[in-house]
């Protein structure tokens, strides 16, 4: 944080913005395409423009401005502007195409882009625009960056920050671009496997292609108003599952799961996951038990839990009648989420395994000589203390934006169980909802999901520091007392 005392380079956050750009405008030739292909020529035209103006744009910052070094707190900023900027972006071709508000647009645009699911689109809206939703949540997974890196920026000490902040810290190849393209190859695998699964479950190829990009990117976007119940049978249920399965777990397994399947059994984080899911499944049907035969029960259980567990938000039945016990356990599965290094929202388990660590940790150190060394390890590494200081902020910031959203509902009338589950819902970028989402929605409570959402998306940290004064502007010295002499008679 010291680094920030002095402010970030504006003219090298625009130059790799100008980059980012190029990459925002190239995935929207995509549903562009699909416009066309539906003979929706007006939609296509709209994202045409749009795409030429944005790559222009972009390509004139990138050659205007000089090239820069991207400084831990430039790569932190150009993390927490990605999201807000493509939303924007995104917004406007689907403000144009389907006639909604540009706030709806907007929130449907950062419903899509944080992998949240959360709607307020008017129904009967056409192909092109479940598509175009479905693409973008895709692209939220981890598409965006990857494409930046992979395409737009080449080697060296801006691509590896800028990986860092926003992918992950340990790198799977020697170089940043490298582990780019194989985390690329991960997520399109796993997405082609998704969609022919669900081609064979009985989905059209469409649905299917919809589905499979929502469920590897755990977004929750479907083409039925009624998400998966709108399909019969348990094998197509069973399939989306297994898609949002694959998309919550550490892409960084994947390329050691090929040489040894039994790592995924010996990973500390999947086995937890395991753990509150089987605990999950059990208090959300005991909860449930008054709604249904015990095979009902259990089967729509099983489904809510892992949908919310893997913080992908589909749903077989309707959210609002559930009693208000069964919205809470939801909303603590939302608030757990998925493995670190993976496309799910929340807290993440591996948080959650250290914090249950450092607590038993606390009560051991009352059984050992003061002057004994206890290092706090999780799988056999030593957890720093700014590292253990960052994970608990993030904690503590998470329980703050929970309850000051939830407050700000309840201002607005809203009962307190479905006001917590509705930002839980939006943090943990899931996208079930207890009925309060819709279009019908005030709009400042639509902004405070905005904000929830891309909060949950960028991990709360990035977008504070975009938000923080010293950020942008230099401000007086931060003075910490070190080596003031004492006050008093000597």
């Amino acid at each position: 944080m010291y680094e920030l005392v002095s402010p970030v380079n504006r003219a090298a956050v625009l130059k790799y913005l100008g980059q980012v750009m190029i990459g925002i405008g190239a995935v929207l030739f995509v549903p562009l395409m699909v416009a066309a292909y539906f003979e929706d020529y007006h939609v296509a035209a709209v994202y045409a423009v749009m795409a030429i103006v944005v790559i222009a744009v972009g390509y004139g910052l990138h050659r205007m401005l000089p090239d820069y070094d991207l400084e831990w707190k430039e790569a932190l900023v150009l993390a927490a502007l990605i999201f807000p900027l493509s939303s924007a972006i995104s917004a406007i071709p689907i403000s144009i195409s389907t006639g909604m508000p540009i706030l709806d647009a907007f929130f449907e645009a950062v419903s899509g882009l944080t992998t949240t699911g959360l709607s307020v689109a008017p129904p009967g809206v056409g192909p092109a625009f479940l598509f175009a939703r479905s693409w973008l949540q895709w692209i939220g997974g981890i598409g965006i960056v990857l494409i930046v890196l992979s395409v737009v920026i080449g080697p060296g000490t801006s691509a590896y920050r800028l990986y860092s902040v926003h992918i992950a810290e340990k790198k799977l190849r020697p170089n940043v671009i490298s582990a780019a393209k194989m985390l690329g190859k991960i997520y399109l695998g796993i997405t082609l496997i998704t969609f022919f699964l669900l081609i064979i479950a009985g989905m059209t190829p469409f649905d299917a292609l919809c589905h499979a990009l929502s469920a590897v990117s755990t977004g929750g976007f479907s083409t039925k108003a009624d998400s998966i119940a709108g399909f019969s049978g348990i094998i197509i249920p069973a399939t989306v599952l297994l898609g949002c399965v694959l998309g919550a777990i550490n892409f960084g397994l994947y390329p050691r799961l090929i040489e040894n399947p039994r790592l995924l059994i010996s990973s500390e984080q999947f086995r937890g996951f395991l753990a509150v899911l089987a605990i999950g499944v059990l208090l959300l049907a005991f909860t449930m038990q008054q709604m249904g035969p015990l095979s009902f029960v259990v089967g729509t259980a099983a489904f809510q839990a892992l949908s919310a567990l893997t913080t992908a938000g589909f749903s077989t039945i309707d959210i609002a009648p559930l009693p208000d016990s069964a919205k809470m356990v939801l909303s603590a599965l939302m608030w757990v989420g998925g493995s670190v290094g993976s496309t799910a929202g929340g807290i993440k388990i591996l948080r959650l395994i250290i914090l249950l660590k450092l607590i038993h940790l606390v009560f051991i150190r009352f059984f050992l000589p003061r002057e004994a060394l206890t290092p706090l390890k999780v799988r056999g590494e030593v957890i720093e203390t700014n590292e253990l200081n960052g994970l608990l902020t993030f904690v503590l910031l998470y329980i703050v934006v929970i309850f000051v959203s939830a407050l700000l509902f309840m201002f607005h009338g809203i009962g307190a169980g479905d006001a917590l589950f509705e930002v839980s819902s939006a943090l943990g970028t899931v996208g079930l909802s207890a009925g309060v989402t819709s279009a019908a929605l005030a709009p400042q409570l639509k902004l405070v999901l905005i904000a929830d959402m891309l909060l949950g998306r960028m991990e709360i940290i990035p977008l504070f520091i975009l938000l923080f004064p010293r950020t942008w502007v230099r401000l007086p010295p931060i003075h910490t007392g070190a080596g003031k002499e004492p006050s008093g008679s000597g």
